[in-house]
């Protein structure tokens, strides 16, 4: 069974926004592979074998969350009862604010919900919770750059159009919406330059060898700083990291094999200030549509918006609003 390696992962995370810390969504193959330091056609070949073998499905296109006037977090939850998960999922994405759920083996779960305060938040994560049937919980607050666009109807449409196939051709789109090329690629200039949205690709985890791994790594507060550097340079094919401001990081790689799975623990353990690690299997990333569906009809149904005061936060300032298990 074909494994993706360290290129194939790194070129995911080139194209995914948050990753590569820029938000353009319609970045050209040979800026990827000139900041990859490869040459372009091994970026497409790369891309069509991941497409091949089913791995990389499309890319979901992920709204900044302030154009809904809200704030997005990540909450870490465990059921009660393991057989109980497949009914507790279908059951979260039917909430509110649900938009991504992260099944993990064993009895682990992290749902990413869009929250209008903290108080609002504080209830999500219960509800969550009382699903669950367990009482412990974690909370992520994520950090989005500011956005203080204000969108036309058409703006709207055009993210319809691409939120699940980010990357899809631009003459599609216009054809699709009525519009000329050139108004579809004016809008959406206008949107990546503010900071609208992002790209999160879709994988499918079981049609590819390896392993996902998620490691919470908690660490001594005066040298945090020092173990994500540390960890960012010695962790293999990593895909993303999620870092508050205090003891704790998240960090998801694409392992090979549990040989490597258990020499990476073992060196995490090593690192200077490492208090703690926790891993953690992927499964199956859920991109949930309904809610969020129902949030962009209702922008449809108006002519402009703008978001309702909340300006984001910048990149990696994220908060950490409950210890972990």
């Amino acid at each position: 069974m074909w494994t993706p390696d360290d290129l194939d992962i790194r070129i995911i995370r080139a194209l995914a926004s948050p990753g590569s810390f820029q938000w353009d969504v319609r970045i050209s193959y040979a800026r990827v592979a000139a900041g990859l330091h490869v040459d372009e056609d091994t970026v497409r070949n790369r891309l069509r074998r991941m497409n091949d073998a089913r791995f990389l499905l499309g890319w979901q296109l992920i709204l900044n969350p302030v154009l809904l006037g809200r704030e997005a977090a990540i909450v870490e939850l465990r059921v009660g009862d393991s057989e109980s998960k497949p009914e507790v999922i279908s059951r979260l994405k039917m909430l509110e604010g649900v938009t991504l759920i992260a099944d993990f083996a064993g009895k682990e779960l992290a749902v990413t919900t869009l929250y209008e305060n903290a108080a609002t938040l504080e209830r999500q994560v219960q509800l969550f919770a009382s699903l669950c049937g367990c009482p412990t919980s974690v909370s992520w607050r994520l950090g989005f750059p500011p956005c203080e666009l204000t969108l036309t109807r058409t703006d709207w449409r055009i993210i319809q159009a691409l939120r699940r196939d980010g990357r899809g051709k631009l003459s599609d789109v216009a054809r699709s919406l009525r519009l000329s090329t050139r108004t579809v690629k004016r809008h959406l200039k206008h949107l990546v330059e503010g900071n609208a949205f992002y790209l999160d690709p879709i994988l499918d985890l079981g049609k590819v060898g390896g392993v996902r791994c998620r490691f919470w790594v908690t660490s001594e507060a005066s040298r945090k700083q020092a173990v994500d550097k540390a960890i960012l340079s010695g962790l293999p094919r990593i895909i993303s990291m999620h870092t508050a401001p205090r003891e704790h990081s998240l960090f998801i790689a694409h392992l090979s094999n549990a040989s490597e799975i258990q020499e990476i623990l073992k060196w995490m353990k090593k690192v200077e200030g490492v208090r703690k690690v926790r891993l953690t299997f992927g499964v199956e990333h859920i991109h949930v549509q309904e809610w969020l569906e129902g949030e962009i009809e209702k922008r449809l149904s108006t002519r402009a918006t703008k978001p309702t005061g909340l300006l984001g936060l910048s990149q990696g300032q994220e908060a950490c609003s409950a210890r972990p298990p």
